[in-house]
């Protein structure tokens, strides 16, 4: 059974009727005022403005960007053996949490989970259509007392744009989760990069 569809103004029932509307089809669906307008003024200084926000309250962070290597699965989205890209700087806003450190039967255990927000424009500048996803890696300031096992490392385990403005991303918000028992708890150096033999077609890239 077929849908039958309206052929004139005129079969519309008075409930479902408005005022005529003598502009054309093309001023009726790209209005001045529209909220759909990517180049619209007040987007540009939103963007400004949460870039101006990030750079003053955030604090300048590492990231690991994830190489898809060939043991790369991409139904599961994980990496048994993951290798990363030489890091790029940028700031980001985050509360650091308290540490929480448990001895367990192989030593200690310090699990430590936070949010932290980038500017999507500055994320998107730098990464592209990629932008951040699970699996990368971000180094933080974190200024503890106990730097033994103060976190440094953080994996992030998901990655989603935030604060919509006018259709528009605002923020890109991870949830981050501590690197363990290869960076808190682990001696210098063993943490330090190793070049891997891969091939990058000339670019650069490390473990971590």
């Amino acid at each position: 059974m077929s849908l039958k569809r309206v052929s004139d103004a005129n079969d519309v029932p008075d409930f479902m009727s408005v005022l005529p509307d003598f502009r054309t089809d093309a001023e009726q669906r790209n209005s001045a005022l529209s909220l759909f307008a990517n180049e619209a003024p007040d987007l540009k200084m939103a963007r400004k403005l949460i870039d101006e926000n990030i750079n003053i309250s955030g604090a300048e962070v590492d990231i690991y960007l994830r190489t898809d290597n060939s043991d790369f699965n991409d139904v599961w989205d994980e990496d048994a053996d993951p290798t990363y890209w030489s890091p790029f700087k940028i700031k980001g806003f985050f509360k650091p949490g308290s540490i929480d450190v448990e001895l367990k039967k192989t030593g200690l255990d310090v699990e430590n989970k936070m949010d932290i927000f980038f500017s999507h424009r500055q994320i998107y500048v730098t990464c592209q259509n990629r932008m951040l996803r699970i699996g990368d890696v971000i180094r933080v300031p974190f200024n503890g007392a106990q730097t033994d096992i103060a976190p440094k490392m953080y994996r992030v385990v998901n990655a989603s744009p935030s604060g919509n403005f006018r259709y528009n991303w605002l923020y890109m918000i991870c949830k981050l989760e501590s690197l363990t028992a290869d960076i808190t708890v682990r001696p210098i150096q063993d943490i330090v990069p190793d070049d891997e033999a891969l091939k990058t077609n000339g670019a650069h890239r490390e473990s971590i």
